[in-house]
């Protein structure tokens, strides 16, 4: 029987700037979040009022039991 790699499942988080905030403040706790946290990007979306949201994930590793 062949033996299957788990699905990789991810988890979210959702991080939002005002339109106020300077792009380089958001850029570099972006920055931040990716080095030490492990964040990837996922999404983003600008809205019509200018606040920006960005969706951050990251994979879940699963858990090996040894014997």
């Amino acid at each position: 029987m062949k033996r299957q790699r788990p699905a990789m499942t991810y988890e979210f988080r959702k991080v939002s700037f005002s339109r106020d905030t300077p792009r380089s403040v958001s850029l570099q706790e972006l920055n931040d979040e990716a080095e030490y946290g492990k964040w990837e990007l996922a999404r983003t979306r600008i809205s019509m009022g200018g606040t920006k949201t960005v969706w951050l994930r990251r994979k879940i590793m699963p858990l090996t039991l040894s014997s």
